[in-house]
């Protein structure tokens, strides 16, 4: 017995000395493990004594409650919870110190039972188990409070009371009685507190899934704004569908399918950045187009300054606000291409109204505009060289150019008009860029 107490409060010493000395940040990196493995040794050798002696219904109880925040200190470490943790370890290692303590008491009961009368003896052992009975209630309300939880206890402190007014009046069979009533409002109270315990648990899972929805909500809106792979938003979208379902679930099935979910948003965030370093570097590609026309472009600067802003951000590894700026930098540049392509137009009608002027053959203006669109897309076939889709589109440009060098003298109208497709093509294919 000696030595069991001993090791007991070894472990006391052990976690006193973690909970006084480590750092707060410290303790949740590197401490859990060996946090959860003291109070497991306590409880584990507890358990090693309670088999060699006769275990009553309220020490059962008792060890069960223990066990009981063992699990809870887990899962608090799990979650990171700082505060949770030290509270569940600590009442944890409190009750097994009683349930010592009460062993020791009832082994010296005994002993002292061979040389003691009678009636000292059954005196000294109500008081003792009073005692024992009302630090056990005290530890119960400590749990409720540092736990939130509510609980009522005054029918337990009034038996006590009366059991002690019962004592101290020469009436030990009375207090013995009222004993029995004691104990079975503890049993009570072990029956609320552990309800409110498993209601404490499963609020908590719930609390936990919730906070994952909203994440899951977030990247299913960041994933089709960066218009990722239709494979990705189909894996979030199951996992917002799963974890909704989940309501009625065990805290169990809910911390399983969190863990699930956490391996999907860190996929998701690795995919993220690459398609964010993808876009970073289109931008800047298309800066450095618009950067190469002649014409003064007052919007290229402010976009200049966003791109820097981005990079920073980029480099920062500050991906959402990244993801912001990135949109907005999008729509400005392509607002510019679409400002120089209808400045193009007004300068290509300005120009074609001067080619009548010198001409009235229409046959001759449409010959020199087709020349000009093929100059046109020979020097766009060298920019669009690493863009798969815009090469495509060219192509089909070029295709049409033919067939309207073909049609110049039989049917000019009609060569017009496919003119008119191949400039749209080329504002199509300028703001893909």
């Amino acid at each position: 017995m000696r030595k069991m107490i001993s090791s007991i409060v070894l472990l006391a010493l052990v976690s006193s000395m973690i909970f006084s000395s480590i750092p707060v940040s410290v303790y949740a990196d590197s401490q859990s493990d060996s946090i959860i493995r003291i109070a497991s040794q306590a409880r584990d050798q507890v358990k090693i004594q309670l088999s060699k002696v006769d275990m009553t219904p309220e020490i059962k109880e008792k060890f069960e409650l223990g066990s009981e925040q063992i699990e809870l200190l887990i899962e608090a470490a799990k979650n990171e919870d700082d505060t949770a943790t030290k509270q569940h370890f600590l009442s944890a290692m409190k009750i097994f110190n009683d349930i010592i303590q009460q062993i020791s008491e009832r082994t010296s009961a005994s002993e002292s039972a061979l040389s003691n009368l009678p009636i000292t003896v059954d005196t000294s052992r109500i008081a003792n188990e009073l005692d024992r009975l009302e630090r056990y209630v005290n530890q119960l309300k400590r749990i409720a409070i540092n736990n939130e939880f509510g609980l009522d206890s005054s029918k337990c402190d009034g038996l006590i009371a009366q059991a002690r007014n019962d004592l101290r009046d020469g009436n030990s069979d009375s207090a013995i009685s009222t004993i029995q009533e004691i104990k079975q409002s503890i049993t009570e109270l072990n029956q609320i507190l552990k309800e409110k315990t498993r209601e404490y648990a499963t609020d908590r899972a719930k609390t936990l899934a919730g906070k994952h929805l909203e994440d899951l909500d977030r990247l299913i809106e960041e994933a089709e704004e960066m218009e990722v792979s239709d494979d990705t938003i189909d894996r979030l979208l199951e996992a917002r569908k799963n974890l909704n379902s989940l309501s009625d679930a065990s805290v169990e099935q809910i911390i399983n399918e969190v863990k699930r979910i956490m391996s999907i948003k860190q996929d998701f965030e690795k995919s993220r950045v690459d398609r964010i370093e993808s876009r970073y570097q289109d931008l800047e590609s298309k800066i450095d187009r618009l950067s190469s026309y002649s014409s003064d472009i007052p919007e290229l600067d402010k976009a200049k300054t966003m791109y820097s802003e981005l990079r920073d951000l980029v480099s920062a590894g500050s991906y959402n606000e990244a993801i912001r700026l990135l949109n907005s930098l999008n729509n400005l540049l392509n607002e510019i291409q679409n400002s120089i392509n209808d400045k193009e137009e007004v300068a290509a009608a300005a120009e074609e109204r001067q080619i009548s002027s010198l001409s009235d053959s229409k046959k001759d203006r449409i010959k020199i505009k087709i020349q000009r669109l093929e100059l046109n897309m020979n020097q766009l076939e060298e920019k669009v060289e690493d863009n798969a889709a815009s090469k495509r589109w060219l192509n089909n440009a070029f295709s049409l150019l033919e067939d309207a060098k073909n049609q110049v003298d039989n049917s000019p109208d009609y060569a017009l008009k496919t003119i008119m497709k191949i400039q749209e093509i080329i504002k199509r294919i300028n703001t893909m860029q």
